[in-house]
């Protein structure tokens, strides 16, 4: 159906991402691009209620590996389970998940301070005792559907990059603030842009 030209255009660069972090380093016509361990791989994340699915290609060793569930933990799984099948199969070694820096950086909280908005969720950053914390309120079709997350603090790495997470047994997923050339705002957090909106 594609033609083989077609196919590897589909892989090619074609945006950068505001958060190299959550998944891939940018983003090909419907792949993300991955670069581990000097290797280029492509693939494609998805989430629904309850389910959750992963799949990485790495085409240079005509390897392809998917996990599909529907249970907790999911990312912490597909973590662990990814991080050993490519070391083994292919002598890939996938970047080590991000953590908060060793030394947390002095941040000016209030530039980030604020409600974020788009369908489906509203972010609430604020400032509490120990620095930035996000509400995440969801709204919509799905409120009610799934349960608000859990109020969180955010970690700084650095000036506009953040970690948080829900509790002490699952990984730290990034949270980077930014602004379009034209000055908006935004925080990219879950593979998604949220502009702020007050």
């Amino acid at each position: 159906m594609l033609s083989e030209g077609s196919a590897m255009a589909m892989t090619e660069k074609q945006a950068d991402v505001p958060d190299p972090e959550a998944l891939g380093d940018s983003w090909g016509l419907g792949w993300i691009r991955f670069g581990w361990d000097g290797q280029r791989l492509i693939g494609h994340d998805g989430n629904t209620i309850g389910q959750s699915a992963f799949l990485r290609l790495l085409p240079e060793h005509g390897l392809a590996v998917t996990l599909l569930t529907n249970g907790g933990h999911a990312r912490e799984l597909h973590l662990d389970l990814y991080q050993e099948i490519f070391a083994e199969l292919a002598g890939v070694a996938m970047p080590r998940p991000l953590e908060p820096a060793a030394v947390p950086p002095t941040v000016d909280h209030a530039r980030y301070v604020g409600r974020y908005e788009r369908a489906s969720v509203c972010l609430d950053i604020t400032e509490g005792e120990r620095g930035l914390r996000l509400k995440a309120t969801v709204t919509g079709s799905l409120a009610g559907l799934v349960p608000d997350p859990p109020e969180v603090d955010l970690v700084p790495i650095d000036d506009s990059r953040f970690v948080c997470r829900d509790s002490e047994d699952e990984s730290w997923t990034s949270v980077v603030f930014y602004a379009l050339p034209t000055g908006e705002q935004y925080v990219h957090t879950g593979v998604r842009a949220t502009p702020k909106v007050s």
